[in-house]
């Protein structure tokens, strides 16, 4: 699975008008080969930042939609002043991919740093620790994505995407036995995390 992300400040007046426009820009990818699903979510630290995230089956299937009439032409007719875009890490490739049993709007997204060296290991960490939580009640997925960018802060760094029930469904996990039993047995130094951040999704277009 191929992940864009984007992270934007919006306008604190127009966050209707942006919901609606990211429902309408990504009611515009949902027909195409290869849509996934995309989920645009609000920060919960504060009231103007939101993440998008557009999931395709490759990245072979976006540019496939970008260079479609509608792909091309959207991003031309964007409001000013609806928001400013914030520096993140964009493309990504799925590395674990772990299924959960319930449903939920919570996010949390966690932004690893990774040196070159530890990459294997790292992923071989994370199914350790979705094969231990995953079935957690109230977790709905666990995603860990490796970051393709060329260029940038992305190079060296994979992005963490869980999603639970609700905030307490999360710190029901933090505070479990299977995770303290697998941070127990968790190799050191593998990873730092450079963001580690909570969300609500706010919409959502699967295919």
């Amino acid at each position: 699975m191929f992940v864009f992300q984007e992270r934007l400040k919006v306008n604190p007046y127009r966050q209707s008008e942006l919901v609606a426009r990211q429902h309408w820009i990504h009611g515009l990818m949902q027909p195409n080969p290869g849509f996934v699903g995309a989920q645009l979510a609000r920060f919960l630290g504060n009231a103007t930042d939101y993440l998008v995230l557009r999931a395709w089956r490759d990245e072979a299937s976006m540019a496939a939609f970008r260079a479609t009439e509608a792909g091309a032409n959207y991003g031309k007719n964007r409001p000013e002043g609806l928001f400013d875009g914030l520096s993140c890490a964009r493309r990504h490739l799925s590395s674990v991919e772990t299924s959960g049993s319930g449903s939920g709007n919570l996010i949390v997204r966690r932004h690893y740093a990774v040196d070159p060296q530890h990459h294997e290991a790292f992923v071989r960490s994370r199914e350790r620790h979705d094969a231990a939580v995953a079935q957690a009640p109230g977790t709905v997925y666990l995603h860990t994505l490796r970051c393709i960018d060329t260029e940038g802060d992305g190079q060296n760094t994979f992005l963490g995407i869980a999603r639970y029930e609700s905030r307490d469904a999360y710190n029901a996990y933090l505070q479990s036995a299977p995770l303290a039993a697998y941070r127990r047995e968790e190799s050191a130094g593998l990873y730092t995390i450079l963001e580690d951040e909570l969300y609500e999704v706010v919409d959502e277009v699967r295919p």
